[in-house]
């Protein structure tokens, strides 16, 4: 499995949300699982994600063309709230030949 194909299984299950203030809310009140952000996004965006996720232990991922993979077009953050669908996307960013990132 890719982990487009994965990121998009938690879409349409509802457990993947998008956005800058869903993300950063999702992510202070500890209920994000994994962030995922686009390789597009700004420098200052991915700083700010990377010290949040540090500070709250948990994985962020870079991958191109976010938006598209969850069919909201030029989102560049997105966080997954189930562990179960956070585990499917990290192993499948591990078996991909994906760079930047912590899983």
């Amino acid at each position: 499995m890719t982990v487009k194909t994965a990121i998009g299984f938690s879409m349409r299950a509802g457990k993947c949300m998008s956005g800058d203030f869903v993300c950063e809310k999702t992510i202070k009140s500890n209920k994000a699982r994994i962030v995922i952000l686009d390789t597009q996004a700004s420098d200052a965006t991915k700083e700010r994600y990377v010290r949040l996720c540090e500070s709250k232990g948990i994985d962020c991922l870079f991958v191109e063309g976010m938006g598209e993979i969850i069919g909201k077009s030029g989102r560049m953050v997105a966080v997954v709230s189930d562990i179960k669908f956070a585990n499917m996307i990290c192993e499948a960013y591990k078996q991909g030949n994906n760079h930047g990132g912590v899983c």
